[in-house]
């Protein structure tokens, strides 16, 4: 049996060459009383500048104005140890990542005689460890890892409950063990594929789930190389996507309701204006005749009686006509390259007897191309100048046409100087049959909302701006697409 002296010899030795630790003793009142050389290793402080100083010196300014040393003293003399991994300061005042332990220490009695402080660094391998084993339990996504032998060498606990298995019932097992033989086949024919492609890549594929039917989980695979570049494995790291899957199933079910719809709605609205033409064309024809018949032998309350319902019959026709083409703004865009500059021009020309008659002015700033419907567009801008003409002031109307360039997006502006928009109005415009003055200013009320439907159909949107009695400005955006994602 070796003698006390031997003993006393193995605890020096062993506690000196310790090259990863360091060691301290310290009495009941914190002062430090003796050392190992992974003190000066760690800290840098050498024997001398060392044992004789309080034990808090080498936690941060921080750290003692909370009372960590303290609270690490008392909790070690009432449990037996204090562990904890925080900061140090070294003897240049410089800071270490510690894991630290203070241990009670006791004499042959069991009485309370100082402590033993025992230190290590933590290096950036252990550190790594540490927020990898983290990450792999703390992440809401399953990760696991299969040898070449196809058995799970890894699993976390995500992957563990995706399996719907205890984690150490996974680790060991093959696919086909855990999971029903369709999934089963599913996951090896994809794992297969990444280890013989040798290339990582996203994968779609399910798992089963008792409360819902599956799992659809998006997963990352890669395969698993030693460092020399032999194939061990494969590993995976998989996203729960069902939501979001089921989201996008019901949003394409929607989109193409709305699709089927909008045909319907086409048709109907084609079938609706053919079939009211024909009677309205009849009412306007046989008024005509029976005032001529009629002319000599008619007062004047019967020729205002018969100039009403051709008035009438006008107006249908035109809101017919305004409905027409507010349903057919739902079909399929017909995207392409348009010089806007172009656009403006031939619009001029088309306006040109409505432009004299009114003494107005179209100006316009040089204006970018844009990817859009090029009739579409027309018409937004037609409506647009028809809008500022009609509801222009006392002054000749003034329209200046500009626009904004971002790298996603264009902003078109278009300026009047007419009688503006109070602010109450400026949403209810855009709404279909609003008309905010009486029959004397010309429209069917579906100009702006005719607007708004090709502009938001284009993925833009479109706004006023405006002043009652000082003009108003139309603004709208459109995407900057590129020619690919036009076609």
């Amino acid at each position: 049996m070796p003698s006390d002296y031997q003993l006393s010899e193995l605890h020096r030795l062993l506690i000196e060459e310790l090259e990863d630790f360091a060691v301290f003793l310290i009495d009941r009142e914190g002062r430090i009383i003796s050392w190992n050389p992974g003190v000066e290793r760690f800290f840098g402080f050498t024997e001398e500048d060392f044992v004789g100083r309080n034990f808090a010196d080498i936690f941060t300014p921080e750290d003692r104005a909370k009372g960590a040393p303290a609270r690490e003293m008392e909790k070690a003399a009432k449990e037996g140890r204090s562990d904890d991994v925080r900061w140090h300061l070294c003897q240049d005042q410089t800071r270490v990542f510690v894991e630290g332990v203070l241990l009670r220490v006791q004499n042959q009695n069991r009485e309370p005689v100082g402590f033993a402080k025992i230190a290590r660094a933590v290096r950036q391998m252990h550190a790594a460890g540490s927020m990898l084993a983290t990450l792999l339990e703390r992440t809401g996504d399953a990760i696991y890892a299969i040898d070449r032998e196809d058995r799970f060498v890894f699993a976390n606990e995500r992957m563990a409950r995706l399996l719907n298995r205890d984690l150490d019932n996974v680790i060991g097992q093959t696919r086909e063990h855990l999971l029903p033989p369709d999934f089963a086949a599913q996951l090896r024919a994809s794992d297969e594929d990444v280890i013989r492609g040798g290339r990582s890549r996203p994968v779609e594929e399910r798992f089963p789930d008792s409360g819902s039917g599956e799992r659809v989980m998006l997963t990352a695979k890669s395969p698993w190389k030693d460092t020399e570049g032999r194939l061990i494995g494969l590993v995976a790291i998989a996203q729960d996507i069902t939501e979001r899957t089921a989201y996008q199933t019901e949003r394409e079910r929607l989109l193409e309701e709305i699709r089927r719809s909008n045909e319907a709605l086409s048709t109907f609205s084609h079938v609706v204006a053919h079939d009211l033409r024909a009677p309205l064309r009849a009412v306007k024809v046989y008024t005509d005749l029976l005032e001529r018949h009629l002319r000599a032998g008619v007062d004047e309350t019967a020729r205002e009686y018969m100039a009403f319902v051709k008035d009438g019959a006008d107006h249908m026709e035109q809101l017919i006509e305004s409905l027409l083409r507010y349903a057919e703004s739902g079909e399929e865009l017909s995207l392409q390259r348009v010089d806007t500059n172009a656009l403006i021009e031939n619009l001029r020309n088309m306006l040109a007897p409505i432009i004299q008659e009114s003494g107005a002015r179209v100006l316009s700033d040089p204006l970018p191309e844009v990817y859009a419907d090029p009739l579409r567009l027309l018409q937004v801008f037609q409506n647009l100048i028809m809008n500022a003409i009609n509801y222009c002031g006392s002054e000749p109307p003034r329209i200046q046409i500009s626009a904004a360039v971002s790298d996603t997006e264009y902003r078109f502006s278009l300026s009047d100087n007419g009688i503006g928009i109070a602010p109450g109005d400026r949403e209810r415009i855009f709404s279909p049959l609003q008309r905010l003055h009486a029959k004397d200013v010309p429209g069917s009320g579906i100009g702006l909302a005719l607007c708004r439907k090709i502009i938001e159909r284009h993925g833009g949107r479109i706004w006023v701006e405006s002043t009652p009695g000082q003009g108003s400005t139309f603004l709208f955006t459109l995407p900057a697409r590129t020619a690919a994602e036009a076609d």
